[in-house]
């Protein structure tokens, strides 16, 4: 990591508008899975269907709310690193010009 002035103000600003994801890929995948799984439960426990008889549909419900979590977060850090890549862009040409 540098500690370039410009670069600690670039990450500064970048993150008013495109906040810098804390975590981890897995582990927000994860998170998201386990409220799947949850809401599968409560949908389950609404409607008298047994988890245990809807094996299939509740794991491709925990897997598909693992996907959006995995795939939100890696989005999310996307957004940051661009971001923060045109303010380090604003910062270099308000210095030269």
């Amino acid at each position: 990591m540098s500690t370039d002035p410009s670069d600690t103000r670039a990450r500064d600003r970048a993150e008013l508008y495109a906040p810098r994801p804390s975590g981890g890929s897995i582990m927000a995948g994860v998170c998201v899975a386990v409220v799947a799984f949850l809401g599968v439960m409560v949908v389950s426990g609404f409607y008298g269907w047994e988890v245990r008889d809807n094996v299939l549909p509740a794991c491709l419900i925990t897997a598909a709310g693992f996907c959006v979590g995995f795939a939100g977060y890696k989005g999310q850090k996307r957004k940051n690193l661009t971001a923060v890549g045109l303010e380090q862009s604003k910062i270099d040409r308000s210095e030269t010009g």
